[in-house]
């Protein structure tokens, strides 16, 4: 199982809630500040999400969505 996280960065206000809750660390800050003022949260390590969604259901802005993809390992 493989997940997509998207992040819409216009909605993210900085709280930093999906930094410090992800349990395999996916999301960094990042060193620069953006056109919003503050450190930016950055997707650092996608392939090490399991899923658990809790990024997407703490975030207070709705700014991430966690994606499930399903692929068929083919066998040769």
């Amino acid at each position: 199982m493989e997940y997509e996280i998207k992040l819409k960065a216009d909605w993210c206000k900085g709280c930093y809630i999906c930094v410090k809750i992800c349990p395999k660390k996916v999301f960094d800050i990042s060193e620069t500040e953006g056109k919003h003022g503050f450190r930016e949260v950055v997707i650092a390590r996608s392939e090490d999400c399991i899923g658990c969604m809790l990024c997407e259901n703490f975030c207070p802005d709705f700014a991430i969505e966690v994606i499930r993809r399903e692929y068929a390992h083919k066998e040769n």
